[in-house]
């Protein structure tokens, strides 16, 4: 679910249900993350590294990186700059000033 964004970044929430997997991308913004809740572990070509509820994270812009669920997991990412692929996934307010 898209959060919200401006020119500058974009706060997104992910929900990733058990034994889904992110396959091993990159794209050009960088990435910040906090999980929420459940238990996964990020993929590189090199590392898998463990992380679960209260855990942070970064990744550099053009890093490769995919993420696998262990449980159900959510987490809420930030773009820098945004990335104009999720603005797309905004919803319209139910309420409109």
């Amino acid at each position: 679910m898209l959060l919200s964004y401006d020119d500058n970044c974009l706060l997104i929430m992910f929900n990733i249900k058990v034994g889904a997997e992110v396959p091993l991308h990159s794209h050009p913004q960088y990435q910040y993350g906090l999980i929420i809740k459940g238990r996964g572990y990020f993929t590189t070509r090199k590392d898998k590294i463990e992380v679960s509820e209260g855990d942070s994270y970064s990744i550099s812009a053009n890093e490769e990186h995919g993420f696998y669920a262990i449980e159900d997991v959510l987490i809420i990412d930030v773009f820098v700059p945004p990335r104009t692929d999720y603005i797309n996934l905004a919803r319209k307010p139910d309420v409109e000033a």
